[in-house]
């Protein structure tokens, strides 16, 4: 339902903005492990000064209590740094596989949250019935409108025109000979002021981002011309404020747009969109009825009739959304064609359908498999570190531990990697993720929620207990006797 036009479509079908973020999660999945083995890598000496750090704080209270279960952990925190290289390659495993999972974890938190319904901010959305991608004609705007107006007192938009708006997907290129892919540009053709009530991510801005969104937007409503976009599309394309650029429409074949690039969007918000005066968009169609010479007949422009992709309105409550779904069902106010309108967390499960077998995937085939395999990579790496120290073993039972204290030794040893390794992933990717304000699309923001901050160091924990549960026990049988007939 949210594509674009089905005229901005390459030759073979492909829709840009479904592919925009299956790319994204295509790329997500395909560029975490490096990310990550990337960043364990760098945090190893971090890693290891804090692992010095809480043994000197060990020591010290093993020393002055004389208490045995701190100088078992003491014990532990020496047996780590005597084998640095396995210990590295332990962190590095761990540290990998909890941020792709602490990130794989923030991208379902973030569908859940746009597929569930606010009330406090309860949005929804009017389309084409029966036609995906959704157009319609601009008079069903203005229709849509005189139904809001019919609504009881209580259930109006508070905000009255703030509180509704319509999105126009535009497709166009810098360079309509070879149509690269560096030239094209994507944008939503709205109403500017609505940009500053109606966008999700953009209404809330603070500070300098808000004060400058605030004067763009004044300025597309003086000079309709004016064309907003985001930091990485100008990136891309080697674009800056105040450049002007000739756009040839992909979507509105023969339409040509003079823009003047007034301003950009925040970091991290709509990246690759744009946004353009709709009334820019509609001014060319009329112009090309009357003037274009292609235009014989004085007919309108094909996409003229079909120029609205999605219509949004905010609503106080939900009986509002059901007394307005039944006005825009009745076939009386609405035909040619006919409407539905469902609420923005169906919408956006409707849109999110096609990519229920990534999700899933990610959801119980991947995460378990990550797990799985890095449970087998720990008790691999372990049980070479328990053969390395059966003599060790076998004199510690000497100095008169039980099998139980090397049993709680071994599994320490890992735990403890597992809870500095999950802890120290997570919170770089609580900081990162957080920090960039990452948004797919239209969607909102994309974050990493501090839950994770727990759930990373307890799945490093879990994860380090259960592959360095057998070699544990096998540490904890040791033979005192076989280990020293065969030294002897």
């Amino acid at each position: 339902m949210f594509g674009m036009p089905t005229d901005a479509m390459t030759p073979t079908g492909f829709d840009p903005s479904m592919f925009m973020l299956s790319g994204y999660l295509l790329g997500l999945l395909g560029g975490l492990n490096l990310l990550a083995i990337i960043l364990g890598v760098v945090t190893l000496p971090v890693f290891f000064l804090v692992l010095f750090g809480v043994e000197q704080v060990a020591r010290v209270t093993a020393n002055v209590s004389g208490w045995f279960p701190a100088k078992l952990v003491l014990y532990m925190f020496r047996g780590l740094r005597r084998s640095p290289l396995r210990t590295s390659l332990t962190y590095i495993a761990l540290f990998v596989l909890t941020l792709v999972l602490s990130l794989i974890y923030s991208v379902l938190v973030f569908i859940g949250r746009v597929t569930t319904e606010k009330e406090a901010d309860f949005k929804a959305i009017a389309t084409h019935k029966t036609i995906i991608p959704s157009q319609m004609p601009r008079s069903h705007y203005e229709d849509f409108k005189k139904q809001l107006a019919k609504l009881p007192e209580g259930m109006r938009p508070v905000n009255g025109e703030a509180d509704i708006m319509s999105w126009s997907f535009f497709f166009g290129t810098t360079d309509p000979i070879s149509k690269r892919p560096d030239s094209n540009i994507f944008a939503f053709c709205v109403e500017p002021r609505k940009i500053l009530t109606m966008m999700d991510g953009l209404d809330d801005l603070t500070g300098k981002e808000k004060a400058d969104l605030d004067a763009a937007v004044a300025e597309m409503e003086r000079n309709p011309q004016a064309i907003v976009m985001s930091k990485m599309r100008m990136k891309k394309m080697n674009l800056q404020i105040g450049q002007t650029i000739k756009v040839t429409g992909l979507s509105y074949a023969d339409l040509v747009f003079d823009l003047q690039i007034i301003g950009e969007l925040p970091d991290g918000k709509y990246d690759n969109i744009s946004f353009i005066n709709s009334a820019y968009l509609f001014r060319q169609l009329d112009a090309w009825k009357l003037n274009n010479p292609k235009n014989r007949t004085s007919e309108p422009h094909p996409m003229d009739a079909k120029c609205i992709n999605l219509i949004w309105v905010r609503l106080p409550n939900k009986e509002a959304f059901e007394r307005l779904a039944a006005a825009v069902n009745d076939t009386g106010n609405f035909s040619s064609p006919q409407i539905k309108l469902e609420t923005a967390s169906s919408g956006f499960g409707t849109f999110l359908e096609a990519f229920k077998d990534i999700l899933w995937g990610m959801k119980y085939l991947m995460a378990p498999a990550m797990v799985a395999i890095m449970c087998l990579v720990i008790a691999n790496a372990i049980s070479i570190g328990v053969r390395e120290r059966r003599t060790e073993m076998a004199v510690l039972k000497v100095l008169g531990f039980q099998p139980r204290h090397v049993l709680f030794l071994v599994v320490g040893e890992a735990m403890l990697v597992g809870l500095m390794a999950g802890f120290m992933s997570t919170l770089i990717a609580f900081r990162m993720i957080g920090n960039l304000k990452l948004q797919i699309a239209f969607f909102g923001a994309f974050f990493v929620p501090a839950e994770v901050l727990i759930y990373g160091p307890m799945l490093g924990a879990f994860v380090s207990v259960a592959g360095s549960l057998m070699p544990a026990l096998a540490a904890k049988n040791v033979k005192v006797a076989e280990v020293f007939s065969k030294v002897a």
